[in-house]
């Protein structure tokens, strides 16, 4: 099997970036990945409750906007964050959006717990 197309970096703009970051489920996927390291890719679909297909079209935007890297080992695949290429080519940017997503999801775990012990 060959490899999924990964953006070159440095053809990569800050909008098509932008684009990657501005749905909801990639930003999950992303600061999971942040969070986690290298993860199999059924791991990330099972644990955001998403459907396989769903899970395909989103790691697909987001290696070609240049965030993850997908590797195949036989029939296993797993995605990383392309953090040190990423950084350089936009230097900070990674750090921040993670910090906000993190402070929104447990602003939203919060809230969820809160609806549910009222």
């Amino acid at each position: 099997m060959r490899d999924p197309f990964h953006a070159e970096l440095s053809e990569v703009s800050l909008a098509q970036v932008m684009n990657g970051l501005s749905d909801p489920l990639r930003l999950r996927i992303v600061t999971l990945l942040g969070d986690q390291g290298e993860m199999e890719c059924w791991r990330i679909y099972e644990t955001l409750g998403i459907s396989k297909s769903n899970a395909s079209h989103h790691f697909r935007v987001l290696r070609e906007c240049g965030l993850i890297r997908r590797t195949h080992n036989g029939q296993q695949q797993s995605a990383s964050l392309r953090r040190a290429e990423f950084d350089d080519r936009f230097p900070g940017l990674l750090d921040s959006v993670l910090k906000v997503s993190r402070a929104e999801q447990g602003e939203i775990a919060l809230a969820t717990r809160s609806d549910r012990d009222a």
